[in-house]
């Protein structure tokens, strides 16, 4: 048997050279290594390889597909420390090594030859599992007694000390012919039964390990998902749901970099929704980003519906308009899927970024897909929550605010003014002849004269107040924060009224059918209010009593009502003429 690295023989004393090489072949490796050396018991093996040496006097090793000696006893005397040592010698045995080694490659058994330097050499193939892996090496024996006259003169060839020599040579065990094979079945399928038993045991163990550890993660993954449950379930803020989507994904997947953009239906563009850990540059750059087949990963994903891998930004064609915010984020790879709801509508989509080019296996793409429904599902539900809220408090047909939102916004307008100390005013507003619109045109022609005035009414006031229908073609306007002075503050509202009167003087084109035009009257009821002396329903009451004042009027008119103490607290009417 060789070694790559020959001893010296100041090595002698070091036993069972693990390290060295077996010379598979003169050429390179035509077999591929396996990693099965890493799972058995080694020093097993030496133990009970060094006991069949005591036994029997042989040396035997266990060397690996490449070459390696990954067990064995010690290498007898005469090989170690004369063979080994002169040119001539090695390469009779580096002849056995590769024939042995050959034969076992194309023949795959029990393999027997006879060295030049007159010892014999045996190996077998090692299968574990059915797959040849190692093979079993056991030689450095005679099959008769050896003549010593050949190796006197061997000695003389090779310069070797003649009796140090053939003391050696006397040491080498004799394994008669019938024997040899027998000898070899023993040891090679021992050693073949405890290497099967320990690579299966390691295996066991690493399979047990990966098990715990896809427990242990998915687990994790369990107590995400319940979290982002319990906080779908306690109506926690959206953006605050999403951001502990990405921050638990980002803290289980060390190296990812996530991110949620929401879909504005209005627009038609990406919004910001969660991305802690991009650069806030970032953020602002991407918010607001148009759909469409080139518009990065999340663009093109929200514009298709279907995922987009984009491996390595520097050479993604979706990328190359975008390659400064890939440098401003440190960014080389980006995976974005849709966020689809259950009609398959797109509400937005969710990134992954990681800082070298990579792309995601298909367990991970099962992953992303479970993300993008716990968003899905929290996105959703805040939409159905906004809905429900919306028609909860505004106006199906017009949008404004309905009477459950102006009792509250009256509550919270009086509160103000008594802490301001400031008036706020009431309109109360009536559409005149607008019975007949709907029996001439119908009610779809009704609904759209009532949506055009009401949106007409929004564009004159304040962010601050606040424009309700009450039902009907009943309209408030409800003013907050005028001036403390109850003169001045009637004086805004004038100017109001003045806006009103050129909106009104404007007609209404409806895009229906008949496209019908109209030109509007109202009656306007008017009252001031402080939060000291007024409640809300004192307020809409003389607010109504002086609307009706007014509709006894021809035409457009409006009436005050104040029943605060005002210069003028009688009910007072004042014609109004758009």
């Amino acid at each position: 048997m060789s070694h790559s690295e020959s001893p010296k023989a100041s090595d002698q004393a070091v036993p069972a050279p693990l390290i060295a090489k077996w010379n598979l072949s003169t050429g390179e490796d035509t077999v591929a290594a396996h990693p099965f050396a890493c799972s058995l018991d080694l020093p097993r093996l030496n133990t009970i390889f060094a006991n069949f040496q005591q036994a029997l006097g042989v040396t035997i090793a266990l060397i690996d597909l490449q070459g390696k000696v990954l067990a064995s006893s010690e290498w007898q005397h005469a090989c170690l420390n004369f063979h080994r040592q002169q040119p001539g010698t090695l390469h009779n045995c580096l002849q056995s090594d590769t024939v042995l080694a050959n034969q076992l490659l194309q023949q795959q058994q029990q393999a027997v030859y006879r060295c030049h330097n007159g010892l014999t050499d045996c190996a077998a193939p090692i299968r574990i599992n059915g797959r040849h892996l190692a093979n079993v090496f056991i030689g450095q024996f005679f099959q008769e007694p050896p003549d010593l006259a050949y190796f006197r003169q061997q000695a003389a060839e090779n310069d070797f000390d003649q009796a140090d020599y053939l003391d050696a040579i006397a040491r080498i065990p004799i394994i008669p012919a019938q024997k040899v094979k027998p000898m070899l079945d023993l040891i090679s399928t021992m050693a073949e039964q405890i290497a099967e038993l320990s690579y299966n045991h390691s295996q066991s163990q690493q399979l047990l390990e990966r098990v715990e550890q896809e427990v242990k993660r998915r687990t994790l993954e369990l107590q995400m998902q319940n979290q982002i449950l319990s906080l779908i379930s306690q109506s926690a803020p959206l953006p605050y749901i999403l951001e502990q989507l990405v921050l638990q994904i980002e803290q289980q997947y060390p190296g990812l970099i996530c991110s949620v953009l929401l879909l504005d239906e209005k627009t038609g563009r990406l919004q910001h929704g969660a991305a802690p850990s991009l650069p806030e540059a970032y953020n602002r750059a991407v918010d607001g980003l148009k759909l469409g087949p080139m518009a990065g990963s999340c663009g093109a994903a929200a514009h298709s519906g279907e995922i987009l891998i984009a491996e390595d930004l520097y050479t993604h064609p979706n990328w190359q308009a975008y390659r400064e915010l890939v440098d401003l984020a440190s960014i080389r790879s980006c995976w974005s899927i849709p966020i689809k709801d259950a009609g398959q509508r797109v509400l937005g989509t969710f990134g992954i970024y990681q800082r070298q080019p990579a792309k995601p296996d298909q367990t991970f793409t099962e992953k992303m897909q479970v993300f993008s429904n716990l968003a899905e599902l929290a996105i959703s539900r805040f939409n159905s929550a906004e809905k429900i809220r919306h028609m909860a408090f505004y106006d199906e047909l017009t949008g404004l605010a309905n009477r459950r939102l102006l009792d509250e916004r009256l509550q919270q307008a009086l509160a103000s003014s008594r802490r301001s100390n400031r008036f706020g005013a009431l309109l109360f507003l009536d559409l005149d002849n607008f019975k007949p619109v709907n029996d001439v045109y119908g009610h779809k022609t009704g609904d759209a004269l009532l949506t055009a005035f009401a949106s007409r009414l929004q564009q004159l006031v304040r962010q601050t107040d606040t424009v309700a229908r009450l039902g009907g073609d009943e309209f408030i306007m409800l003013l907050v924060d005028l001036e403390p002075d109850a003169t001045m503050a009637r004086q805004q509202v004038e100017l109001l009224l003045e806006k009103i009167r050129r909106a009104l003087a404007q007609p209404f084109m409806l895009e229906t059918p008949e496209q019908p035009v109209f030109n509007c009257h109202c009656s306007i009821g008017l009252s001031l209010y402080h939060g000291a002396t007024d409640t809300a329903d004192e307020l809409l009451k003389r607010a109504d009593q002086a609307m009706y004042q007014a509709k006894q009027l021809a035409g457009t008119q409006v009436c005050w009502s104040d029943a605060i103490n005002l210069p003028d607290s009688a009910l007072a009417t004042t014609p109004f003429t758009p």
